[in-house]
């Protein structure tokens, strides 16, 4: 009899041994799931933002015809264009040489076409160049016109006075705005002349050798 008693109670361990494993089984296939349907949402949710996301980038850029980018507009004037506070259009013209020893009028080799986005913004005209002046009490000008105008604003100009016989070209920056310019294609070009007030007969020369000059034009907010 003891010895039946002592066997029915090891059936019975191994019984509830056996319910307790398969409750631990069935406690940790419950936690995966949950841990996968987790896992399931937050991808479910990403794509979701993300497609909104892309959705509304859509809408913000547009490519026009003639592969002109615009942010916030549908209708691009520029290679990109971008319909805020912001604008930036770049453009540069350079070389080495060559030289040019006009006194009066433009220099012919130093010419930049531009084409402006937007009315109410800026031209930031930059022009370097090697230049001189020889002689005696002599001065010249070179100026940045735009259509061969003076800039409606302000005009962009660098002065080179010699005296007591000098003849060194040095290298030269002129940088400055020009406002009150239409939207549309322009040409940025370079002129010299005598400086105002100084004795005319100047000898001016632009460029030395193939020394590297450059005009760079960026259309910027006022």
């Amino acid at each position: 009899e003891k010895k039946h008693e002592a066997q029915l109670k090891a059936v019975k361990e191994a019984y509830h041994q056996k319910l307790g494993a398969e409750a631990k089984l069935a406690e940790m296939a419950r936690q995966s799931a949950e841990d996968d349907a987790k896992a399931t949402r937050a991808i479910l949710d990403e794509l979701g933002t993300s497609a909104e996301k892309v959705a509304k980038l859509t809408d913000a850029v547009s490519v026009s015809s003639d592969k002109q980018v615009g942010i916030g507009t549908t209708t691009p004037k520029a290679k990109l264009d971008v319909a805020s506070n912001f604008i930036r259009t770049i453009a540069h013209a350079t070389n080495n040489g060559p030289v040019d020893d006009t006194d009066v009028g433009q220099i012919a080799t130093r010419v930049l076409s531009f084409s402006k986005a937007k009315t109410n913004t800026k031209i930031r005209i930059n022009y370097t160049d090697s230049l001189r002046t020889a002689g005696t009490g002599k001065g010249c000008r070179w100026e940045i016109r735009v259509d061969g105008r003076s800039c409606p604003n302000q005009a962009l100009v660098y002065d080179y006075y010699a005296n007591k016989d000098d003849n060194t070209h040095r290298s030269r920056t002129v940088v400055g705005y020009c406002s009150g310019v239409a939207a549309g294609s322009h040409t940025i070009g370079i002129w010299v002349s005598n400086v105002p007030g100084v004795s005319s007969g100047s000898d001016c020369y632009t460029g030395w050798n193939n020394s590297t000059w450059v005009i760079e034009a960026e259309e910027v907010n006022k």
